[in-house]
């Protein structure tokens, strides 16, 4: 049976960037006919909504905050924001009546979305795990060496509240105070091991605590039988799946709207056909796409690209469920 709803969420924020241009991310696939092309589709009832009041959370100059990360106090209150937005909704209708549609400027609200989720399935002794599609592993901490303080590149440290982890952050947890990621209900999908973001440390701590990790290398060779198998081990473990599509996981010399580009040698085509299947997983209840910089492709033509293969694999989902 099909979704009777899909809820989107936009979140246009770059609190946690180098530069200005995520924060209108979400807009741009607005305007290029986001709700026009869903209701072509035929895929019911929809509603939107913004997690974050408009051009509050944009990019600003920055200092370092005293514990050691930039914006701090800004990224925590917008976490804050969307984690309640996700919860209203799971709250009015289950995640299996809804399917959660999140237009996202960063991987920063990743760790509020699965709170969200971890807090609606209390007392259920249900799992919600996360298929993790992104270049980088995001596992800085504020006062490590190189670290610019940017909360978006500590991602996973607050996924799993790993030592190093911002106070402020621990709020966005699983019901008992634990991180919403561990070992075994995440997948790291697309990770550019070549990239220097990626510290020998920051790999060294997911193979030593025995994360699941598929490189951007890897699923460029074979990228349907690296999705089903990913998604096979995730489906054994937990009962409801969040996937994170982070554009920048895609080579940025064959489509280039991610924000910080990381030189992965994974396609367009390949990206999505794995995202693809991982949206027709029965266990699958949401999307999150984030890292859009449309001021890189000016036009909305990649944009515009990029939505056609996400509406395109909701279709192929609900027609499996009719």
């Amino acid at each position: 049976m099909g979704f009777e709803q899909i809820n989107i969420t936009e979140v246009p924020s770059d609190l946690g960037s180098v530069y200005r241009g995520k924060s209108r991310g979400p807009g741009a696939f607005t305007n290029a006919g986001l709700l026009r092309k869903l209701a072509a589709s035929g895929m019911g009832l929809r509603i939107e909504a913004t997690a974050l009041a408009a051009g509050d959370f944009a990019w600003a100059s920055s200092t370092r905050e005293p514990n050691g990360a930039r914006n701090e106090a800004k990224c925590v209150e917008a976490c804050g924001q969307v984690q309640r937005v996700i919860g209203q909704r799971l709250a009015s209708m289950g995640p299996e009546k809804t399917f959660q549609l999140i237009f996202s400027g960063e991987c920063l609200y990743c760790p509020a979305i699965l709170s969200a989720y971890w807090h609606y399935l209390s007392g259920t002794g249900r799992r919600v795990g996360i298929i993790y599609v992104d270049a980088d592993c995001d596992l800085y901490t504020p006062v490590e060496p190189n670290s610019t303080g940017n909360i978006a590149g500590m991602t996973l440290t607050h996924l799993t509240l790993r030592d190093g982890a911002l106070e402020s952050m621990k709020e966005f947890s699983r019901p008992d105070g634990s991180g919403v990621v561990d070992s075994n209900n995440i997948v790291l999908f697309g990770l550019n091991i070549d990239s220097p973001a990626n510290k020998r440390e920051h790999l060294g701590y997911l193979f030593d605590n025995n994360f699941r990790v598929v490189t951007s290398q890897t699923v460029q060779k074979a990228p349907l039988e690296q999705a089903r198998e990913a998604l096979k081990w995730l489906e054994d473990r937990v009962d409801l799946i969040l996937v994170h599509l982070d554009v920048d996981v895609i080579d940025p010399g064959l489509f280039p709207l991610g924000n910080v580009p990381s030189w992965t040698g994974l396609g367009f085509k390949e990206t999505m056909a794995a995202v693809k299947v991982f949206l027709n997983s029965q266990k699958t209840v949401g999307l999150s796409v984030a890292e859009v910089n449309p001021d890189h492709a000016p036009g909305l033509t990649m944009t515009g690209q990029l939505l056609d293969e996400i509406i395109e694999g909701l279709k192929e989902r609900q027609t499996s469920r009719n």
